[in-house]
């Protein structure tokens, strides 16, 4: 693009270089706190830590009537798992425990890859820092769209990881599958995310 700016060529670069903004980071932490939590016999903790976690963040924007499809899918999920934790017998407890991450991980893969087919989840946070009439352009749709799905594939790759480490059970596999891969691959999302929107906003 030459004159043209992220959006139709008038939006300021102040404006144009945020993209989705730190607030989708923030969404994050219940998903982050129930990996830190969960384990064979902290399942409940974890669960009851997460949904706690989920609703302080989403309630402003559910009073604000902002809601955002991260934030009511993380609810909506530690519902789920808190209901399985303190409801299922002791074997279905123990096996949910051990693949919890990477139900997890499916659950916010298919929040992601749902969104597409309505409004890409990035964009809802990146409408926080953009001028509402840019929310409809072509460029701001198509640029969320890629960013939405470069997400859902990542958590979509944290799936089989996690399982690996739940069907190999040892403290190697852990460290391996359910730490270091995740966090190469959600830190190379994190920096994709900064450069496409710094990239499109320096070529406006």
């Amino acid at each position: 693009m030459s004159t043209t700016s992220l959006f139709d060529g008038r939006a300021d670069h102040s404006r144009i270089d945020r993209g989705p903004g730190i607030k989708i980071y923030v969404a994050f932490i219940p998903w982050v706190m129930f990996s830190l939590i969960a384990r064979h016999s902290t399942l409940r903790a974890a669960a009851v830590a997460a949904l706690v976690g989920a609703l302080v963040i989403a309630l402003p924007a559910i009073y604000a009537r902002r809601t955002k499809v991260l934030e009511i899918g993380a609810i909506l999920a530690f519902a789920g798992f808190t209901i399985v934790a303190f409801a299922a017998d002791p074997a279905t407890g123990d096996w949910v425990a051990r693949y919890a991450r990477a139900i997890a991980a499916a659950l916010l893969a298919v929040i992601a890859f749902s969104s597409l087919l309505v409004s890409p989840f990035t964009a809802q946070y990146a409408r926080e820092s953009v001028p509402r009439q840019f929310w409809s352009s072509p460029r701001f749709t198509q640029i969320n769209r890629q960013l939405t799905l470069m997400w859902a594939l990542v958590f979509t790759a944290l799936v089989p990881a996690h399982l690996i480490a739940g069907a190999l059970n040892t403290g190697r596999a852990n460290l391996l599958f359910n730490w270091a891969l995740p966090a190469i691959l959600v830190f190379w999302a994190a920096k994709r995310t900064s450069a496409i929107t710094a990239a499109d906003g320096q070529a406006a």
